[in-house]
């Protein structure tokens, strides 16, 4: 057919779908055939920037098809259309078109495509969205990402390419929803399809979740001429043909977790850690090749076979066995694997390391070795030590660049070439892939950096296809993703950034009569920006760790900010210029375990309240700064960091949450502040405890309200003087469960309760009857903090993101 034939027919195809006034398709209403197979009609006859530039097709049409055609887009609507599309890629297959309508609105917000995501809020003839995205930064969008592979696991832990029968195969290790058994998975790079049906490895039901050596470790080999991938088992190396699956060969080895293949004198080989050190064994027969390598220590947790000019050599790290402060770092050698000299120093590693990965890389002709530290180190005043990547020449061992850190540590590592350049690449505990180029001088820049995964990466795979390199990671959310990483035309993507690690707190207030939020940051970092816009107008800062808990008030008609924070103590900031005003100073050395602060008015003079950790209570005059109460109260150290304070009766009370840590049955005591004691009403019954997030107070028409939301979905309500039960829902969706995020409000005379979860669920609830008013679901999960104000704004920090949501008539009415 040619094509001006494939052309007519589109014509034709697309002609059966009705319009409404304004000119758009009535997709909603389409044949099923077409909202599945108009995209390959609109491919062939040159139609695909018309469709991909049309909201409700995006909404309507069958991701299985459209997804495929995303790379043809080539107009300005149509590249962004499919940026937009391909940012909520993960969640879009499996939703219904209502939710991909959320999905996609929000997703706009986030790339900085305001016109699409303000259509998609707003189709013609339609209600609009109950809760529509004014905007949202996008820190951590996901254009990069190619395919989603989601075979529900529990786990995804390791990933390699091989290739065999001209294809290249992508070959999984991880764990099924139980956590008992292993499962090896098949399947092919470009199309996705498994190759072969997987392979269960029965595990220890009497351990569920009790990590298999096969899980970890896989490496890709060969053996008799053809593709096959190595496993280290409980009892030693697997060899499994690529091509069928099945076992070729098996070689018992001493314990050890680490393995690595490479090819030495023409032989496949695999080094394995076991006693009495490293072994560098033949795959074909098992045998060891040459005597065992010698380590400085038992505890090798990385090994690498490579090349130095025609020299191959093994790269290995050991972590010290000491933890914490006592950690002095690890080391890291390469071996000459012709003779079994060392080449070069031994490379050691910063203090409180830990367990490291070593590769070996190239910069400028001379080799070098990368060492990432997996894990970020935590003090027992809560500081935080994310670990130094550091780029050593293998034969001086001086640093060839500076090093620099690498947020939430370095999971998973890989060096490859990427446009005739070498660079690293790594995975972090928050899903994040960071590109540097090692081919220049001074500090590796960074290329690219691109949130993969919800969660931590536990492993990276290098593949190239039609002339583009291409990342596999295997993610702990069950997933493997496919991200595309070199330099891209996927369309223009300017999203305003978030925070750099991720969001702790969240506020909306008013500066000069226009809604603005705050958001305070893990490292201090406090941003104001217009609630509307999303537009950054000021940068405050709050010391340099966590921004814990903010609250807005008015002095003197200004609008002000108290933050709190567990090492900086207690600020006031003015909001219009966003300079600090005060700091406020407890009679003890204490300041530094604030985790929540409130503003009540006593006595016709604003108080600060701030509570943090083991009970302990302070009150400021917000105007004074006089330190008013210190106190800590009965059974403090049963109390988590969840408190807020209110006015009860006209005398300040604060609440605060006792519970065993993890899901356990606990209550919310509430403790009078003016007389130092417990009041008689004790709030009970539910179940597990939540985070700094999940306990609100509201006061509707005269009576106050103390709400939660725990880990099992359920969301209570309870008059604060009597401890009477006012609301209960339960929610009891796995999407809605763990709750992570409460804030309550008045909206149009009605009180209401927005409850965010784990998922990314946003909810919205009448406090008075349970009733669900509203709900949504923002990509990239955790929601952290939320807040609502009196025009039905609602401010949400999710991961390293700012979003604010409009519910418009959502809330309409009030209770009783």
């Amino acid at each position: 057919m040619s094509g001006t034939d494939r052309g007519a027919l589109a014509d034709i195809l697309l002609g059966q779908v009705g319009r409404d006034p304004d000119g758009s398709r009535r997709w909603a209403e389409a044949d099923p055939y077409l909202l599945r197979h108009a995209v390959q009609h609109a491919v062939e006859g040159g139609r695909l920037d018309e469709l991909l530039a049309d909201p409700e097709f995006l909404v309507y049409a069958d991701p299985a098809t459209l997804i495929p055609a995303l790379p043809g887009a080539s107009g300005p609507d149509a590249l962004i259309a499919a940026t937009v599309y391909r940012s909520a890629l993960e969640d879009l297959p499996s939703a219904l078109p209502e939710q991909r309508r959320q999905y996609l609105a929000i997703s706009g917000s986030r790339v900085g495509a305001r016109t699409l995501a303000r259509r998609l809020s707003r189709p013609f003839g339609s209600p609009a969205l109950a809760l529509e995205p004014l905007f949202s930064t996008g820190s951590e969008i996901k254009p990069a990402v190619r395919a989603v592979f989601d075979d529900g696991d529990f786990r995804v832990y390791a990933v390699v390419v091989a290739r065999t029968g001209g294809r290249q195969v992508v070959v999984t290790t991880g764990t099924d929803r139980e956590g008992y058994d292993t499962i090896i998975r098949f399947r092919d790079l470009r199309t996705g399809e498994p190759t072969l049906p997987p392979i269960t490895i029965t595990g220890d039901r009497e351990q569920p979740g009790r990590v298999s050596r096969y899980q970890g470790v896989i490496a890709v080999s060969e053996v008799d001429g053809a593709a096959a991938v190595v496993l280290r088992s409980e009892d030693g190396l697997v060899v499994r043909s690529v091509a069928t699956g099945e076992i070729v060969r098996e070689h018992p080895t001493g314990e050890g977790y680490c393995l690595a293949t490479g090819v030495l004198a023409g032989r496949a080989v695999a080094a394995v850690n076991e006693e009495p050190g490293i072994l560098v064994r033949d795959v074909d027969t098992g045998a060891p090749v040459g005597p065992a390598i010698p380590t400085p220590s038992e505890h090798v947790c990385s090994l690498e076979i490579g090349e130095i000019g025609d020299h191959p050599v093994l790269v290995y790290a050991t972590r010290s066995g000491r933890y914490g402060d006592e950690d002095p770092g690890g080391t890291c050698q390469v071996i000459d694997l012709h003779g079994g000299a060392r080449i070069g120093p031994v490379h050691r590693s910063s203090p409180r390391s830990g367990t490291a990965v070593a590769r070996l890389g190239l910069h400028k002709g001379r080799p070098v070795v990368v060492v990432g530290p997996q894990h970020v180190h935590t003090d027992n005043k809560g500081r935080r030590y994310h670990p130094d990547v550091e780029i050593r020449d293998v034969f001086t061992g001086e640093e060839r660049f500076p090093a620099w850190s690498q947020y939430e540590g370095v999971r998973a590592l890989a060096v490859t070439l990427m446009d005739g350049h070498a660079v690293v690449v790594a995975g972090n505990g928050r899903g994040v892939v960071t590109v540097r180029d090692l081919s220049g001088g001074g500090e590796p820049y960074e290329l690219l950096s691109v949130g993969i995964a919800r969660g931590s990466v536990h492993d990276l795979g290098i593949a190239r296809a039609d002339g583009r390199v291409l990342i596999l990671a295997a993610c702990d959310d069950g997933k493997l993703r496919v991200a595309d990483l070199s330099p891209s035309d996927s369309g223009p993507a300017t999203p305003s950034p978030g925070h750099q690690i991720g969001v702790e707190s969240i506020a909306l207030a008013r500066v000069g009569g226009h809604p603005v939020v705050l958001s305070g940051g893990h490292l201090g970092d406090l941003y104001r920006r217009d609630a509307r816009t999303g537009t950054r107008t000021a940068l405050l800062r709050h010391g340099d760790l966590r921004v814990t808990d903010i609250a807005v008030t008015t002095v003197a008609q200004h609008p002000v900010a108290v933050t709190g924070s567990p090492r900086a103590g207690v600020r006031l900031h003015d909001l219009a210029s966003g300079q600090p005003l005060a700091d406020y100073r407890t009679p003890g050395d204490d300041k530094e375990w604030v985790y929540s602060v409130d503003v009540l008015p006593m006595d016709g003079r604003p108080v600060i309240v701030g509570a943090g950790h083991g009970g302990l209570v302070w009150m400021w005059d917000l105007l004074g700064g006089e330190c008013l109460l210190r106190w800590k109260v009965p059974d403090g150290d049963a109390h988590r960091t969840v408190w807020r304070a209110l006015l009860v009766d006209g005398a300040p009370v604060l609440a605060g949450v006792q519970a065993e840590y993890g899901p356990s049955t606990g209550h919310i005591a509430l403790y009078d502040l003016a007389s130092r004691t417990r009041r008689d009403v004790t709030i009970k019954a539910f179940e597990g405890y939540s985070s700094t997030q999940c306990l609100a107070v509201h006061e509707h028409r005269g009576v106050p309200l103390v709400a939660f939301a725990d880990f099992e979905g359920t969301l209570a309500v309870w008059d604060a003087r009597t401890g009477t039960l006012v609301s209960r829902v339960v929610n009891d969706a796995d999407t809605e469960r763990p709750q992570t995020a409460l804030a309550c409000g008045e909206v149009d005379g009605r009180a209401v309760c927005v409850v965010g979860t784990q998922a990314g669920h946003l909810g919205v609830h009448d406090m008075l009857t349970g009733e669900r008013i509203a709900g949504t679901v923002l990509p990239g999960g955790w929601i952290r903090c939320v807040d609502i104000d009196d025009d039905g704004l609602v401010a949400v920090g999710y991961g390293q993101e700012v979003a604010v949501l409009d519910m418009g008539g959502a809330v309409g009415g009030g209770g009783a």
